[in-house]
């Protein structure tokens, strides 16, 4: 295990201590589109719908053409913040490929 003085998370996908950030990168949306390419971590996401029966969804890709790996719906207007842990990993990139009755969408990633 490494060093104590940092915090170190586990992958159990590549089978290797990861040193947790002290910062998440943000990039908040107000329309469908890429979120950011590539592989990253997504740790946490709020929401602001504009209007009841909102919904966004979310791929791992950076054309919004493959499946929805996360998504949200909501019948009244009340806004929304999920904290992921551990973080949700994209290999491709994160795509906001629905946005429905929504104000914005804002992200935070590393």
């Amino acid at each position: 295990m490494p060093a104590q003085q940092n915090i170190w998370i586990w992958n159990h996908i590549s089978g290797t201590w990861e040193q947790w950030p002290g910062v998440a990168s943000t990039n908040r949306l107000i329309a469908t589109g890429q979120v950011i390419a590539g592989a990253h971590k997504l740790c946490w996401l709020a929401c602001n719908p504009a209007a009841g029966n909102s919904v966004w969804e979310l791929s791992d890709d950076t054309t919004s053409l493959t499946a929805t790996v996360l998504d949200c719906f909501s019948t009244n207007r009340e806004a929304k913040g999920f904290v992921f842990r551990p973080p949700m990993p994209f290999a491709n990139g994160i795509y906001l490929k629905t946005f429905t009755n929504m104000t914005s969408v804002t992200f935070g990633y590393v």
